[in-house]
């Protein structure tokens, strides 16, 4: 084992992987910011301390790390992500297919030759539409997967209730939300993210002085501190072997200037974290009344005469 570690480690498979990730798919396009974006409100915010949380992760709190192949769909798995920790999936798991597709219908560029989608996109389509379980649409790796019967009347019981953005230089508000759940971003990729290593952690300088190689989707999972820097972390769809088993950690200072689809990442608020309204209470029967009002009456009567007694 020992020397299957290093041999990983070495030279040739390093550079083996880096050819196999330059040709994934990042097709995610740059959109302006949208001033229609929901900012995210005060009262949505968790209550939780966070300043002196140095380091936080939901990695074993996710759907596993999946390889979305060779088609453009990692809006489609980095949202499989986000939205599968909701109590709704609980047993089960979103379809990172019918969110890719549905995404689409719902961007403001549909066309022939488009194979990728906005997370903008993809969000309005589970607002509108839904997402069924994966069960319903596996994914092949195919972008002519093959729908199960009864997908869309699937889709109509997974429906999120809003989404919203969180201003990328709102630290502690990020913070607060990763620990009760993802976060949906996407990134200008750059060549240097081919070669992330074991480890996970990017290097900035070398990020930015490598050529820009399209847009991505990931999952904000957790943070870390690093050298008293705050890094973010995310989950990836390009498979365990891409950098620490499908996770990698962007600097926040870098993560700030490569974000695109919007100014920060996208929070969706699921069905299952609203509080369900308490019933107005039942008026009494008059029956039920009347008699309350009887035995009243005695104890006032009892109450008089022990007065008058003693």
């Amino acid at each position: 084992m020992k020397y299957l570690n290093l041999l990983s480690q070495s030279l040739i498979p390093q550079k083996l992987k880096e050819i196999y990730f330059e040709k994934k798919l990042t097709n995610v396009p740059v959109q302006p910011i949208d001033e229609r974006d929901w900012v995210l409100p005060a009262d949505k915010l968790f209550k939780v301390a966070v300043k002196d949380l140095e380091n936080f992760s939901l990695r074993d709190k996710t759907p596993p790390v999946k390889n979305q192949g060779n088609i453009g769909s990692c809006v489609g798995h980095s949202g499989r992500v986000v939205y599968g920790c909701a109590k709704e999936f609980l047993g089960s798991e979103p379809s990172a297919m019918h969110i890719y597709k549905t995404g689409q219908l719902f961007d403001p560029w549909p066309g022939e030759d488009y194979s990728g989608t906005t997370i903008r996109g993809a969000a309005n389509g589970l607002k509108k539409v839904g997402c069924c379980e994966e069960k319903y649409w596996p994914y092949t790796g195919k972008e002519n997967a093959p729908k199960v019967d009864g997908y869309l009347e699937n889709a109509g019981k997974f429906k999120i209730n809003a989404f919203y953005v969180i201003d990328k230089n709102e630290t502690n508000q990020i913070k607060k939300m990763l620990t009760q759940e993802p976060l949906w971003t996407s990134i200008m990729v750059r060549r240097e993210l081919f070669k992330t290593p074991r480890n996970g952690i990017i290097d900035s300088e070398k990020y930015l002085n490598s050529e820009k190689a399209g847009g991505h989707a990931i999952a904000m999972v957790g943070w870390k501190t690093i050298n008293k820097k705050l890094y973010w972390e995310f989950q990836n769809s390009w498979g365990k072997w891409f950098g620490d088993r499908g996770f990698f950690f962007i600097e926040n200072s870098l993560y700030k200037k490569i974000i695109i689809n919007s100014n920060g990442p996208f929070y969706i608020e699921t069905k299952s974290e609203i509080e369900p309204t308490k019933p107005e209470p039942k008026p009494k029967p008059k029956q039920q009344e009347g008699l309350l009002k009887f035995i009243n009456n005695i104890i006032k009567s009892v109450i008089e005469i022990i007065k008058k007694i003693f």
